[in-house]
């Protein structure tokens, strides 16, 4: 095996990874946001609609939590952001997945 390949290999092994360590992180969220949404549940369709994940196109990663339902944009942005709970699980875990990516690279 040449250089290059155990190069690849070795890049290919650390992405998959990577994305395993972040899907790890969006469960967490998901737990965290759903445990913590701020709102009284009249369907429990908002809370349940939760959802984190990981998208990846080549060697960009994106981490993210979002509603599924529609009016999940007016539980964020309405009512002085009484109700928001993506930004505020994205505050308060984003120190902590920074470290933990830093980390996984530094290994």
């Amino acid at each position: 095996m040449a250089f290059g390949d155990q190069t690849r290999e070795y890049l290919e092994r650390k992405k998959a990874g990577l994305n395993a360590l972040l899907l790890n992180w969006a469960g967490t969220m998901e737990g965290y946001a759903k445990s913590n949404a701020p709102w009284t549940d009249r369907t429990g369709n908002a809370r349940q609609g939760l959802h984190g994940g990981v998208d990846t196109d080549g060697d960009r990663f994106v981490l993210y939590l979002s509603h599924g339902v529609e009016y999940g944009i007016w539980l964020e942005l309405a009512h002085g952001g009484n109700y928001a709970i993506v930004r505020p699980t994205a505050d308060a875990h984003l120190p902590r997945i920074r470290r933990t990516v830093i980390d996984y690279w530094r290994d």
